[in-house]
């Protein structure tokens, strides 16, 4: 009867590492996501499991929690497809014993959402200018109301740019924004 560790029925890419940064355990959804069979790499380094940026991302990390810096949430990109991962700590009494990272598919993968954050910048940039020159034109001879008006149009386009700017951040995955 063979044992299963219980990241085996996690329906997410689990894997496990020890200090030095090699391969102890991979449950079946990541062998199945990453093509990776856990017989084929038990012992091996980390970095045989990822390509380019990712397999930096992934030794970082496991260095940065066996460095006692606690959990660090990174990002991989393997072919076309992005993720999010998270990398603890496995402590036994005071000593770093390995890490374990959980994997979950980058709701925001997808190019073209990128491309869309990015591409409503430029008519916003155009609207804050076109904005700031009519209510230069405009000076002084404004009514009250509509002196608001601007006022009512211009906090909505800062209003917007902030979206704008969190939207890209959360895209690149360098946001820590609160609500």
């Amino acid at each position: 009867m063979s044992s299963r560790s219980l990241l085996d029925y996690l329906d997410a890419p689990v894997l496990v590492g020890d200090p030095d940064g090699r391969v102890v355990h991979l449950n079946p959804s990541f062998e199945s996501c990453f093509r990776s069979s856990l017989d084929e790499v038990r012992g091996k380094e980390l970095a045989t499991l990822f390509q380019g940026g990712s397999r930096e991302a992934v030794l970082s990390a496991v260095a940065d929690v066996c460095r006692g810096t606690g959990p660090v949430r990174f990002q991989l990109r393997e072919g076309d497809c992005g993720y999010r991962a998270v990398a603890s700590p496995i402590s036994a009494e005071d000593d770093r014993v390995g890490v374990v990272i959980l994997i979950t598919v980058e709701l925001s993968s997808d190019r073209r959402m990128i491309e869309c954050a990015r591409e409503i910048q430029e008519p916003l940039d155009k609207l804050t200018r076109c904005l700031d020159e009519f209510a230069e034109q405009v000076g002084g001879r404004r009514a009250k109301r509509y002196r608001l008006m601007l006022e009512d149009i211009s906090s909505t386009v800062e209003l917007l740019q902030k979206r704008a700017d969190e939207l890209q951040n959360l895209l690149s995955g360098t946001s820590t924004t609160n609500p």
